[in-house]
C-alpha cells in the first residue's frame, strides 16, 4: 500500500508540475500543488513511520519495511528539485 501511495504522490506532483511549466505564469497549478505537498506530506510521513512502527513488530519482515521506507524517502529530493525550479522561474535572478 505504502509503495503505491508513493508512486501516486509522484505522478500527482510531476503532473502538477508540468501543468505549472506549461500554462506559464498562472498561479493556478502553484495554489493546487501547495495544497497538494501539505497533503502529501501528512500522507507520506503517516506511511513512513507505519512502516517504521512494522519494521520493529514484524522482525522477518523487516528489511522490505525499511525499503518501502528508503522509497518514500526518495519523493523529497525530487520536491526539492521542483520547488527550486519553481522558484527560479518565479523569482529569477536580478543583476
Amino acid at each position: 500500500m505504502s509503495k503505491i501511495i508513493v508512486l501516486i504522490s509522484f505522478i500527482i506532483g510531476t503532473i502538477l508540475f508540468s501543468l505549472f511549466l506549461y500554462l506559464g505564469e498562472s498561479k493556478i497549478p502553484i495554489m493546487i500543488g501547495f495544497k497538494f505537498v501539505i497533503v502529501a506530506i501528512v500522507i507520506n510521513a503517516i506511511f513512513f513511520f507505519a512502516n517504521l512502527l512494522l519494521s520493529s513488530i514484524y522482525s522477518e519482515n523487516r528489511i522490505d519495511y525499511i525499503k518501502t521506507c528508503g522509497i518514500i524517502l526518495i519523493n523529497i529530493p525530487i520536491a526539492i528539485l521542483y520547488l527550486y525550479i519553481i522558484i527560479s522561474i518565479e523569482f529569477p535572478p536580478k543583476g
